[in-house]
């Protein structure tokens, strides 16, 4: 079944606004909501799930992740996306131990799925 993902940008006075599920991402206020109550993000978790956002279905591997959200090159030991996707799942998924927006892609990275 698909999930609706509407986008609103009527005037120019209005916000830029993402919706998916409970979700609600104002990308003009800087601020995420889930079923109407505002969610406290720290600005790295911030910049990430505004680049999961704004490429929905792709595959996105660490180091693409890395290189866009934190602009650094990555280290091969580095956790520092999962971590941040797992606060992420804790935050925005219904049931954060089965995620249907924030996907593992197996060996390969993350996907987001509004």
């Amino acid at each position: 079944m698909a999930t609706a993902v509407t986008v609103h940008n009527f005037a120019p006075e209005s916000d830029y606004i993402l919706r998916f599920g409970e979700i609600e991402i104002n990308f003009d206020r800087n601020t995420v909501s889930r079923a109407g109550k505002a969610i406290v993000l720290s600005p790295a978790e911030y910049e990430l799930v505004t680049y999961f956002a704004l490429n929905p279905g792709k595959e996105l591997t660490r180091d693409m992740i890395l290189d866009s959200v934190w602009s650094y090159l990555p280290s091969p030991n580095t956790r520092t996306v999962d971590a941040h996707v797992l606060r992420l799942r804790q935050k925005l998924e219904r049931d954060p131990n089965q995620p249907r927006h924030f996907l593992t892609i197996y060996r390969v990275g993350y996907s987001f799925k509004p």
